[in-house]
């Protein structure tokens, strides 16, 4: 190569509008950008299946939430919410007992025990109620759920003795 050669050289600056023979290439470029595009939309079936695996888990307690209806609080519908307190609770404690290093397998029930929890703060705002938790052994099933693992159920437990001692949740 000589001197007087790279001193000549001029780059190419490069085209403010493409050039007919580069037409070619252009559209190979607009068509991977096209397709890289279209598989940022289109999502991985792997990940695709935990994408519907918790939009069907939304669904649900979405669907909870809107199936719940204001019930008048008279001793029917406490022993009733009692009843499936003990229900849910037992059940939660067989599959923790089955499954102990599958959470997946109990998940559900710990949804469940959570629910009638929330819902079971009504009696302890109810002093005139409290007989029917110590007819129906609530009392000591709920003392049970205080060594519970879930801090949320924990949490719910602790709340509810709070509630009934007239002091509130000092968690909240």
């Amino acid at each position: 190569m000589d001197v007087g050669e790279l001193l000549n050289y001029q780059p190419d600056r490069g085209a403010k509008r493409p050039r007919e023979d580069d037409g070619e290439n252009l559209r190979t470029k607009i068509k991977s950008n096209r397709d890289v595009r279209i598989q940022q939309i289109v999502p991985d079936p792997e990940t695709d299946d935990l994408d519907t695996d918790r939009d069907m888990v939304l669904e649900k307690l979405l669907d909870r939430e809107e199936d719940t209806e204001v019930e008048p609080v008279d001793e029917s519908s406490v022993k009733k919410m009692i009843l499936t307190f003990e229900k849910r609770s037992y059940k939660n404690q067989e599959l923790r007992i089955k499954f102990p290093d599958n959470p997946e397998k109990f998940m559900e029930t710990e949804l469940d025990l959570n629910d009638i929890l929330q819902e079971m703060h009504v009696i302890a705002t109810m002093p005139d109620l409290y007989h029917l938790l110590v007819e129906l052994n609530a009392i000591h099933s709920l003392l049970g759920l205080l060594s519970h693992e879930n801090t949320d159920i924990l949490f719910l437990v602790s709340c509810f003795y709070a509630k009934s001692q007239q002091e509130g949740c000092p968690f909240q």
